[in-house]
């Protein structure tokens, strides 16, 4: 048996074990907090690629990190049950990583019954270019049209609370937003969500950098000058429409269990370049030329978009529109 086998068959065994404890009770799932192990796979994936799928050092790394995983989600699923029961009896029990002291000083943001807020970072005449700094936890996260501000943000919050702040020269800012809050706090159940709506200046030049761990990403770039793109994300939904207000964006991809999906403009042309292992790809109206995908327009077209891809198992799609 080599080391693909055990480990298909060890994470079947588990998703079985969990909905199985999920429908007799025995314990709630957090699938955020499963979903934050995702490394595991890309450490997987790298050793066996030095080392073969099927060598007998293979199979003991594949059996280690499973003898790492399943008590990690096990006791993961298990300790809101432990938390409620104890609760219920006017006993409180936080299994959380931080001390008693940061407890205290956080209490009133455990007990968070959601909350508006909007951000607005103010628009001068020297801007000309800036740097967009994005940085999320567990959120649903819309960009869609234009701002007479440089940037504004809405939020509407469960949990956690955002933050704008403006750094750097009067021409060329820097604009960090980052949604914070306790990571024990995200759970984004149907009554417990947060979303957030941001909308930008269409006249900058924009340098953009997105990265956020688990949720949902709407992002219509497609009325901004967006000279460079790079997205990470660990267990995300993001589709992104990408315009033709530059001659040249380069899109930079990093990823762990995602899907992605990127709409481009008929008329640019477009070339991929593919870094790491797939489940799924769908490149409509490209064709495979020297270890590319390239639109049929992309050697002669005046406006190109150069998409690189690095990550593990995901979805990827590309569409034009």
């Amino acid at each position: 048996m080599n080391s693909k086998s055990i480990f298909t068959g060890g994470f079947l065994i588990l998703l079985g074990f969990l909905f199985l404890g999920k429908e007799f009770g025995w314990f709630n799932i957090n699938w955020h907090e499963i979903s934050r192990l995702w490394p595991l796979l890309l450490i997987y994936l790298g050793l066996v690629a030095f080392i073969g799928k099927s060598s007998r050092s293979a199979t003991v790394i594949t059996i280690i990190l499973l003898c790492i995983a399943i008590p990690i989600v096990i006791v993961r699923s298990c300790k809101e049950k432990v938390e409620h029961a104890f609760n219920d009896h006017d006993v409180h029990i936080d299994l959380n990583d931080d001390d008693n002291e940061d407890n205290n000083n956080d209490n009133e943001e455990y007990h968070f019954n959601g909350t508006k807020q909007k951000l607005v970072e103010s628009m001068s005449p020297q801007v000309k270019s800036a740097t967009f700094e994005f940085t999320g936890g567990a959120a649903e996260f819309v960009i869609n049209g234009a701002s007479n501000d440089l940037v504004e943000a809405d939020a509407d919050l469960n949990f956690g609370n955002i933050s704008l702040k403006k750094t750097g020269d009067s021409s060329n800012p820097n604009i960090a937003f980052a949604l914070k809050g306790k990571k024990n706090h995200f759970n984004l159940s149907d009554d417990n969500h947060n979303k957030i709506n941001l909308k930008l200046n269409p006249s900058v030049l924009w340098d953009m950098n997105f990265e956020f761990g688990a949720g949902k990403a709407d992002f219509d770039l497609s009325e901004y000058k967006v000279k460079k793109l790079s997205i990470k994300t660990g267990v995300t939904e993001t589709d992104v429409k990408l315009g033709d207000k530059v001659d040249n964006l380069d899109v930079q991809v990093e990823s762990g269990l995602t899907s992605i999906e990127f709409n481009i403009p008929e008329a640019v042309g477009c070339r991929i370049d593919i870094d790491g292992g797939l489940n799924s790809k769908d490149f409509d109206g490209f064709i495979q030329k020297n270890g590319h995908w390239e639109t049929p327009n992309f050697e002669k077209a005046s406006k190109k978009i150069n998409i690189n891809f690095d990550g593990g198992l995901q979805e990827l799609k590309v569409k034009r529109y």
